[in-house]
């Protein structure tokens, strides 16, 4: 008989949660995960100096053999910059340390900002897939914090996957693979930034789920300016935008962190038209008005 497992947990900077309904040991299945996130975010964490990220990021401008799980997400990171025209550029690290941002989340109290840095140039970013290398152009670093969330849920989900219907949950992005029985999805709940009412109810069977705002992660400077995560990589500022939040959905999840981010950047009006255009995705913004608008497509998704 199927039983619903659930595992609550914090890695990555974030709230963690997954779903398995299963037949199987669930308890078992879901107890190896957290050994198995923490293994892969000491790999890509910036925040930890002895991760393979930062010895990469310490060797700009030379050819380095990386890891399986590092070249994937650097892999995944570059597509998502080319898939967005740059609005998404995971050589942002300077930006982000520019604007204060220069630890973790937890430890940023009043930091000290400096003068705006445009984010490098992502197409200098090199690969060779053959030998498992890259080459991070001089003057640049990566930062793979949002890709790496997306990456994540979606290789969790691949793997439970096997063992039944199952939802993963990194920080607000969600992976999902098949439905609970006697239901079409499961049920996903967009909140309101302004006030934590459900905007509206989705019912999801397959793909990802990705939502992201300006109203997460804030903080102030120690010279009063009031910052977010969100970081427009072409300025090297704070994106100025009339999105709060947005939510996409779309197959594969680093690639809906990515236009998530870009419909942000572009705003409410650019970017929910231009991520019409794009295949297989649907989105819905929540301005700082309060006005909600989505792409036609999205109605498909919403519970009845």
């Amino acid at each position: 008989m199927k039983q619903l497992f659930y595992l609550p947990f914090r890695a990555m900077g974030c709230a963690i949660t997954v779903q398995l309904e299963t037949e199987e040991d669930g308890h078992a299945l879901l107890s190896a995960i957290p050994a198995q996130v923490e293994t892969v975010e000491a790999r890509l964490s910036r925040f930890r100096p002895d991760s393979e990220l930062m010895r990469l990021n310490a060797h700009v401008g030379q050819w380095v053999t990386v890891s399986a799980v590092l070249f994937d997400n650097i892999h995944a990171a570059k597509h998502a910059a080319r898939m967005t025209e740059g609005d998404f550029n995971p050589l942002v690290l300077p930006s982000l340390i520019a604007n204060g941002y220069d630890r973790s989340f937890a430890d940023l109290h009043a930091p000290i900002s400096a003068a705006p840095v445009p984010a490098g140039d992502w197409r200098a970013l090199a690969l060779r897939p053959s030998k498992r290398q890259v080459l991070i152009p001089p003057g640049s670093a990566l930062d793979l914090g949002g890709i790496a969330k997306g990456w994540m849920a979606a290789r969790l989900a691949d793997e439970l996957a096997a063992y039944g219907a199952c939802l993963v949950n990194i920080g607000g992005d969600l992976a999902v693979r098949g439905a609970p029985q006697a239901t079409p999805g499961w049920q996903i709940d967009i909140e309101d930034p302004h006030d934590g009412s459900v905007v509206v109810s989705l019912q999801v069977h397959s793909g990802s789920i990705v939502t992201s705002g300006t109203d997460y992660r804030r903080w102030t400077t120690a010279d009063g300016a009031s910052q977010h995560h969100i970081i427009n990589p072409h300025t090297g500022r704070a994106a100025e935008t009339d999105v709060f939040s947005v939510t996409v959905h779309h197959p594969h999840a680093p690639t809906a962190e990515a236009y998530a981010k870009a419909v942000l950047l572009r705003g409410a009006e650019a970017g929910l038209l231009w991520l019409q255009s794009q295949w297989h995705t649907a989105g819905l913004v929540v301005l700082h008005n309060g006005a909600v608008f989505a792409t036609p497509n999205f109605s498909a998704l919403i519970v009845a």
